[in-house]
């Protein structure tokens, strides 16, 4: 059965530098990416979902010229809601509406895992940054030596949950998602690696709970940003106090050991 994009959203509120926040880690990463923008540059997330990122990077760069764009009709409806001054645009898969050389930096979080056909969607990023721009990309490379799924792989316990609950399709080892990019005319500027262990594992279980609550449920899909807030709603203050203290930890974890390899990769390149 296809993953339905319309039916799972992501990027519902907002993203936080918030050491409790999922979200922390990656937002660091990609500001550090713009860290030397000037005022009006135009920066675009692709696949950005609800907008929860480009969104805060609006926030705290607000001189900056915001971009989102995502194949999902209903992702996008929601993000034009919030008026928050990024300027929202449907794409499909392989093709956005903008212009050559028109971005001076291209953002992507979980996306090239996403997709059909990898190749087309750095061939578009290329296309729509100028000379010398940054693209930051954050990818987790499930087939990647050191990832726990790649370990239950082989273990012939993995079920593919990540592809049932997710929509992931590609299973990147670091050296092959690393080739891909520099193939398509990127020179790599900076490398930073997050959830070496404590992260991996927080992640085996959310997909595992969510199995277990999709098949008692009767569910071909969950949503894990929804999952997860229902479970809140129910377990009240005590969960979320529970939840932020081990994403405090997964973050911090991320934070100490940002340059130990890990196969949750984050990528900065420039391109040629």
């Amino acid at each position: 059965m296809a993953f339905d994009y319309e039916k799972s959203i992501w990027g519902h509120g907002n993203a936080s530098l918030s050491l409790s926040s999922p979200t922390s880690f990656r937002l660091r990463q990609s500001l550090q990416s713009l860290s030397e923008l000037k005022s009006g540059a135009k920066v675009l997330e692709l696949g950005c979902g609800a907008g929860q990122f480009i969104r805060e990077i609006k926030k705290i760069r607000p001189e900056l010229d915001c971009y989102g764009c995502d194949i999902s009709q209903h992702a996008i409806a929601i993000a034009k809601q919030a008026n928050d001054g990024v300027n929202y645009d449907l794409s499909t898969e392989n093709r956005s509406v903008y212009g050559d050389n028109f971005f001076d930096a291209v953002l992507i979080f979980d996306v090239l895992e996403h997709v059909e056909n990898p190749d087309l969607i750095l061939s578009e990023i290329h296309r729509v940054l100028k000379s010398g721009g940054v693209f930051y990309s954050f990818v987790p490379c499930e087939g990647d030596s050191l990832s726990f799924w790649n370990l239950l792989h082989k273990l012939g316990l993995k079920r593919e949950l990540t592809k049932m609950y997710a929509g992931h399709i590609n299973k990147f080892s670091r050296p092959s998602l690393i080739n891909l990019v520099q193939s398509h005319g990127f020179v790599t500027k900076r490398i930073r690696y997050s959830e070496q262990v404590l992260g991996q594992l927080l992640g085996l279980a959310a997909f595992f709970s969510m199995d277990h609550f999709a098949k008692k449920s009767n569910l071909h899909q969950v949503n894990n940003e929804q999952y997860f807030y229902n479970l809140d709603q129910k377990g009240g203050g005590v969960l979320k106090i529970l939840k932020n203290i081990v994403n405090s930890l997964v973050a911090i974890e991320s934070i100490t050991f940002s340059r130990v390899p890990s196969p949750n990769v984050h990528l900065t390149v420039i391109k040629k």
